[in-house]
């Protein structure tokens, strides 16, 4: 008997669920789009009932073709924080993970906790922006009254676990970005959790990655009409769940996603925190692993973010248009900080930057510096790693970007390394679902293969090397311009 597996994905900008069998074969995949409200620049927020009613809408589909999933995986995007008073009830929009309000709580949480290189010592990764705790504190200082009521908090994937079994956990990957777990122990940290002691606030309990978290509940299986109870597994954050849907199952298999926003992630079998804050350490889905991280905050994002700028034109289109450009068309750059940086600028501040225009920059131009800064922003990423350990010459590729064979181009020969492109290009859905098959006892190591190698042009590597200097030089001159521009945000 043939067993169904499915992976349900809490993106940004989607829901996404995928259904595999136990041989890895795709048998439904489907998606819900997701609005985000930004109230004031630098502000991403979304209401996590929208994720549980796309989730609901997903099942529903699945369970009309009459396929019976045995086990459903979870994962999402990772930081973004959800408040829950004590019966249960959303106390205010979720606080996404590229939200850049709680700077100053960034500074704060790191002061109580002796500084920036005893943060990285206790809990892998600095205080960032990004992570959880700020952004609960953020809630602390500015919306007391919210902060009174909260009970818990959750991140997206744990919130639909919640709403699938109504038990509230987590799991290492997750917890990993939050600011209040300790990477190396394995736990929550009791000092980090000490600066929200005034408050009823309890952590959710830390289980594995492939744990059953429970049975779904009955009044949701009979909603989404099912005629049987699936087994929900917790899990993992989204860019750990990607690495393991690209086969990263051991030590030294690096994965380059171009989704949302862009990663270079590395597995490692050793804890090995980057003392100066650069790259991300976290707990891998895969028991006693971690994996370093880069980040860059703004990657297909930065395309969509064009697209709507000139009156929504078709990002495949704009791709498409540019068969006949070379590397640095017309000498102009961008630099993706559309959202401020994580790796490697840690900063806040950072802002996008369209340099180098002319009277003959077109649209064409601007298109292709855009992917351009985007593979220079996952090279600084890629470098920032490599001075901590070192990384393979050869790399998955994935995420909506990598569905580009010229974006899969320009990175390869930015990054000058050779891009596996696999069957199976899904995200972390596909991670996800590989948990729900592991947690029943399932091979599934060859789930997804390698279909093509992209290896870099030698001719647009020789550019891209002069490039990536200039491409530094200009944030570099500029960065402390971009601090002032905060002044005119309101």
């Amino acid at each position: 008997m043939i067993k169904i597996y499915a992976g349900i994905d809490v993106g940004t900008t989607s829901v996404k669920l995928i259904v595999l069998d136990s041989e890895g074969k795709i048998v439904f995949k489907d998606s819900q789009e997701l609005s985000i409200s930004s109230p004031r620049p630098g502000w991403y927020q979304q209401d996590p009932q929208d994720w549980w009613s796309a989730v609901k809408i997903l099942l529903s589909k699945l369970s009309k073709t009459g396929i019976q999933t045995k086990v459903i995986g979870l994962t999402g995007q990772m930081h973004s924080l959800v408040l829950l008073d004590k019966d249960g009830n959303v106390l205010r929009p979720a606080i996404l993970w590229n939200d850049q309000r709680c700077f100053e709580e960034t500074k704060i949480i790191t002061e109580l906790l002796g500084g920036e290189e005893a943060v990285i010592q206790r809990l892998g990764n600095p205080i960032l922006t990004g992570f959880s705790a700020p952004k609960m504190l953020w809630v602390k200082n500015h919306e007391p009254e919210i902060y009174k009521k909260a009970s818990t908090f959750l991140l997206p994937k744990d919130f639909i676990a919640w709403k699938l079994t109504g038990e509230i956990c987590t799991e290492p990957s997750d917890a990993s970005g939050t600011s209040l777990f300790s990477v190396k122990e394995n736990n929550w940290d009791e000092d980090a959790l000490k600066i929200f002691s005034d408050s009823h606030i309890e952590p959710p309990k830390v289980i594995p990655s492939q744990a059953v978290v429970g049975a779904m509940v009955g009044a949701v299986a009979r909603e989404v009409g099912f005629q049987f109870r699936p087994l929900i597994v917790a899990g993992g954050a989204d860019n750990a769940c990607a690495s393991l849907g690209m086969n990263a199952f051991t030590e030294n298999v690096m994965v380059i996603s171009i989704g949302t926003s862009g990663t270079v992630i590395l597995t490692n079998k050793q804890y090995a925190p980057d003392l100066t804050g650069r790259v991300h350490t976290f707990r891998h889905v895969v028991k006693d692993m971690f994996y370093h991280m880069g980040v860059v905050l703004s990657a297909t994002f930065s395309l969509d973010w064009f697209s709507r700028l000139i009156n929504n034109h078709d990002v495949g289109t704009l791709i498409e248009e540019l068969k006949d450009t070379k590397p640095c068309q017309n000498g102009v750059f961008f630099l993706p900080y559309l959202s401020g940086e994580r790796t490697p600028h840690r900063n806040p501040d950072a802002r996008g930057v369209i340099f180098g225009l002319s009277g003959s920059s077109d649209k064409k131009t601007l298109t292709r510096a855009i992917l351009e800064g985007t593979a220079f922003a996952l090279k600084d990423c890629k470098d920032a790693i490599e001075s901590l350990v070192s990384v393979p010459r050869t790399a998955k590729v994935t995420g909506g970007g990598s569905r580009s064979e010229l974006w899969i181009k320009i990175v390869a020969s930015a990054l000058n390394i050779e891009l596996e492109q696999l069957t199976k290009n899904e995200g972390a859905s596909i991670g996800a679902a590989m948990l729900a098959g592991m947690a029943d006892g399932v091979s599934v190591e060859e789930w997804n293969k390698v279909e093509r190698v992209f290896s870099p042009d030698p001719d647009w590597s020789k550019t891209y090397g002069e490039a990536i200097l200039y491409f530094r030089e200009i944030y570099s001159s500029l960065e402390g311009l971009m601090t002032v521009t905060r002044r005119f945000e309101q």
